[in-house]
């Protein structure tokens, strides 16, 4: 499908909301540079990113931890902490339970070593995602009654548990939700909920994942007893679950993935580093696309194939035999999930065709009875990819249909949900990506309104997949200093995305070679300066006819330098011939 290249319009000369005069942002550009010495183009892309005084610059490139918010500023904080304190005082065995997912998992792991180091028995529950109801169930609180347990924290879900939050308080069971979902208009009745986007929620940051949350949590109580620095050595699985769950890196979610790569890249625990091995990440240099790309989807596969409980024991453990042993579980799961996830996405675009035919629809909603409800999720955000159209994946699940909702740019998905709520059974999730319940009978009805809320929301110019390109540059402007600077961007991820340049009339000047994992490896130089960079189109197969020797050429790529050996290229994200 066609790219749109849309260039960021820094400059609206009558300004309006949310922008600024062009002189004022020269005003402020000059203010920064006066300052600090940095290039026009990195200060552009600071500014866009809000970089726009000397305070938001230094916090932007030192995201330390004295930098990071009180967590006692989040509604239900102090009521969390003093009833854990309790729990801790009194010895009491305490469950954690999390959602399936990597964000899941990966609190209630961190919430476990934490809860341990004082003393404190814990048992944890992930529901089976198979075969046991999503989040917050009855059958937990059951488990947890017939434990003996008098406190349950919920991390990544829980926020719209109202039924289970009164049957927990009914077996006397007090219940704390560490959540980043949507709120419903009626909260839980939980002792304690704890989710930034709450109603009421002064919180100065509202973008944390449920792992973030519950950090804010364990950060509160070391705080009180005097260990604070026990927190922060639990940052690697902050970093991780946030890098994972697709949230922005911005603000304090940019100091909490930065300081827990830190730790994961100098002094990794036992397990991360068992992972790390696995995967093969030999420059010792972990960031968020090898933890979105390699280790996060690890650590899901057994959770989406199966247990993930076995995800959480290799977590926690520092026993080498357990941890190597995990460790290929894990490995065979993900290759168990990965063909199971091509074999479903093969069938669900030969799906959508017999579904649509020529009809060009602003939103897909497929339906099949039998596609394992561990990968749905992952073939909607695959159809997205192709289709650049809200997406919805569903399967049945003793006799119900259950599914992923997920979106693009300009279309909240968890409000079009809510749109149809009297079509579902439940729902859940936020604006980019929700999940969903609903009888089989009224999935046709429920795919002709999501459509008509699509038409409502979209128009046509929106089902085009867009680059976003920061800047248009020459290869002149690309120096030692100026990819060292950009280096201190990172970690990059959602609302600070790897800046992506534009740099237009250049020629591919060698043979152009095409790789056994299907991208293109060329040369390019744009005439003007005599340096001639080195350039990889991953995922090129399409365009195996069009690039050429001697083509002369509109790129837009992003910068990569190797950290192990200082080597440079370009990663080209869309290429037109001239």
């Amino acid at each position: 499908m066609e790219k749109i290249w849309k260039l960021k319009n820094l400059f609206p000369e009558n300004g309006g909301d949310g922008y600024v005069r062009f002189d004022t942002f020269i005003k402020d550009v000059q203010g920064l540079k006066g300052r600090i010495k940095i290039p026009d183009s990195v200060a552009k892309l600071l500014y866009m990113r809000g970089v726009t005084d000397y305070s938001k610059v230094i916090r932007f490139f030192k995201p330390t931890l004295d930098k990071l918010h009180d967590p006692m500023l989040m509604k239900g904080c102090a009521e969390a902490t003093e009833r854990v304190l309790d729990a801790i005082s009194k010895k009491e065995k305490v469950m954690i339970l999390g959602d399936y997912d990597v964000d899941g998992i990966i609190g209630a792991s961190m919430f476990s070593l934490f809860l341990k180091h004082f003393g404190v028995e814990v048992s944890v529950f992930i529901p089976n995602r198979i075969s046991q109801e999503y989040g917050l169930s009855k059958s937990a609180i059951d488990e947890a009654k017939d434990d003996n347990i008098k406190l349950l924290v919920a991390i990544d879900c829980g926020i719209t548990a109202i039924n289970t939050v009164d049957y927990s308080n009914e077996k006397g069971i007090d219940v704390i939700v560490c959540d980043h979902h949507q709120p419903p208009e009626t909260l839980p009745k939980a002792f304690a909920i704890m989710d930034p986007i709450q109603p009421g929620c002064d919180y100065p940051y509202k973008h944390l994942c449920g792992t973030g949350v519950a950090f804010k949590l364990i950060q509160s109580v070391c705080g009180k007893l005097g260990d604070e620095k026990f927190a922060y050595t639990l940052l690697d699985f902050v970093a991780i679950a946030t890098s994972s769950d697709i949230v922005p890196i911005t603000d304090e979610n940019r100091i909490l993935v930065n300081e827990g790569f830190n730790k994961i890249n100098t002094n990794p625990r036992p397990s991360i580093k068992a992972l790390i091995e696995k995967i093969g990440l030999k420059e010792n240099r972990v960031n968020t696309t090898n933890i979105v790309f390699s280790l996060a989807p690890r650590i899901n596969a057994v959770g989406r194939l199966g247990d993930a409980d076995r995800a959480v024991n290799l977590l926690i453990s520092d026993d080498l035999k357990e941890l190597d042993d995990l460790v290929n579980i894990l490995d065979v799961e993900n290759a168990n999930r990965r063909e199971i996830d091509k074999n479903i996405t093969e069938k669900a675009f030969r799906l959508y065709k017999d579904t649509y035919g020529d009809k060009d629809e602003y939103s897909i909603v497929l339906h099949n009875a039998d596609w394992h409800p561990g990968v749905i999720s992952i073939v909607a955000a695959r159809m997205v990819e192709r289709f650049n159209r809200p997406t919805i994946v569903l399967t049945t699940i003793k006799g119900t249909a259950k599914g992923s909702a997920r979106s693009i740019n300009g279309f909240n998905v968890y409000e079009a949900l809510k749109n149809c709520e009297d079509l579902l059974i439940q729902y859940g999730g936020h604006c980019h990506a929700a999940g969903l319940e609903i009888e089989v009978e009224k999935i046709d009805e429920f795919r002709k309104r999501f459509n008509e809320i699509a038409v409502k929301e979209l128009i046509s110019e929106d089902l085009k997949p867009e680059i976003d390109v920061d800047l248009e540059i020459n290869f002149e402007d690309i120096n030692p200093t100026f990819i060292k600077i950009i280096s201190f961007f990172e970690p990059f991820g959602p609302g600070n995305p790897q800046p992506i340049f534009l740099t237009k009339n250049v020629k591919i000047v060698d043979d152009v070679k095409f790789t056994k994992v299907e991208s293109h490896v060329f040369k390019v130089s744009d005439g003007i300066s005599d340096r001639t960079w080195n350039a990889v189109f991953y995922n090129s197969k399409d365009r195996l006819d069009s690039i050429s020797r001697d083509s002369v050429c509109d790129i837009c790529y992003t910068i990569d330098k190797n950290q192990r050996n200082g080597y440079t290229k370009l990663i080209i994200k869309d290429i037109r011939i001239h």
